[in-house]
């Protein structure tokens, strides 16, 4: 399902909080280019180049079927160049979607400050093929991590251009705080590139865009994190409910091997999980930024 709720992703400060765009390529036919079939605000990052265009594809998918690949021959990568332009003006905004990275595999993108293609960088991330991950801004690595390749990973930004900050969070978790210098949100580029190496090879799932709270210094702004969901025990499906909308929600087994895991934006009206689990004690994760609750679930049949 493709959802955009204002004809451009153009905001001013002051609008309420709430989804600006989302994107989950389900709309779409296998083999589409998101720029030809979807038009703003996907774009080529070259008016007219056709090679850059990128595909729908149903090879893997986090949610649905289907997902955009992004594929090069050439380690150096290229020429498949998509930009999702969003142009958000002042203010604080939420920037989320999901990479794939095959194993051997490497992936790339940037967040652009102007809307205009290549005008300036606020930031680039290379996903290496050994798992590794990195932010530089301006050349400088700022802020390195670790994924999972073979693995979708859920990126998180907050991006404040008041505050001049931006928070990073992998799979929920705080990764950390880097300056961003621009005017506004540009865009975000997701270019067939990598660590120059493996070859790129990447796909792009459950896109948002959002306005978010102000980005504060060095700790995000957050409320404790609550949760409610029964029957307990159950046989095969809990419903539960949170203060927050969004958070990532997981069983795990007390070996801590995770048996299910959901991103959710439905929480606080009550969101239905359904499981086929062996019967025994697990435990119900849920985070959101760096707050997480847990509690015991026992699954009886």
């Amino acid at each position: 399902m493709k959802h955009i709720l204002l004809s451009a992703l153009v905001v001013s400060a002051g609008v309420a909080h709430g989804q600006l765009f989302t994107d989950d390529f389900e709309s779409y036919a296998v083999g589409d280019g998101i720029s030809a079939v979807a038009g703003a605000p996907w774009a080529l990052w070259t008016a007219g180049a056709a090679d850059q265009e990128a595909f729908i594809s149903n090879d893997v998918a986090q949610s649905g079927t289907n997902s955009l690949k992004l594929e090069s021959a050439s380690p150096a990568g290229g020429p498949q160049d998509i930009m999702l332009i969003a142009g958000l003006g002042n203010g604080s905004y939420e920037v989320t979607f999901s990479l794939f990275v095959p194993e051997g595999s490497s992936g790339y993108y940037n967040v652009q400050e102007n809307q205009i293609q290549g005008t300036d960088w606020a930031f680039e991330t290379i996903l290496y093929g050994d798992g590794n991950i990195t932010y530089a801004v301006d050349g400088a690595v700022l802020l390195a991590s670790t994924y999972q390749t073979n693995s979708w990973l859920t990126i998180t930004h907050y991006i404040d251009t008041e505050s001049d900050l931006m928070h990073v969070y992998l799979n929920g978790e705080f990764l950390g705080q880097v300056p961003y210098d621009g005017l506004e949100v540009g865009g975000v580029n997701f270019y067939a590139a990598g660590d120059q190496i493996n070859l790129p090879l990447y796909y792009l799932d459950d896109v948002i865009v959002a306005v978010a709270d102000p980005v504060v210094d060095n700790v995000p702004s957050v409320t404790a994190l609550e949760c409610t969901f029964g029957p307990n025990p159950t046989q095969d499906n809990i419903r539960i409910q949170a203060n927050f909308d969004q958070a990532l929600v997981r069983i795990l087994g007390l070996d801590g091997k995770v048996v299910l895991e959901e991103r959710r934006n439905d929480l606080v009206a009550g969101a239905q999980l359904e499981f086929d689990l062996q019967n025994g004690m697990y435990l119900v994760e849920l985070s959101n930024g760096n707050q997480r609750s847990t509690q015991r679930l026992v699954v009886r049949k």
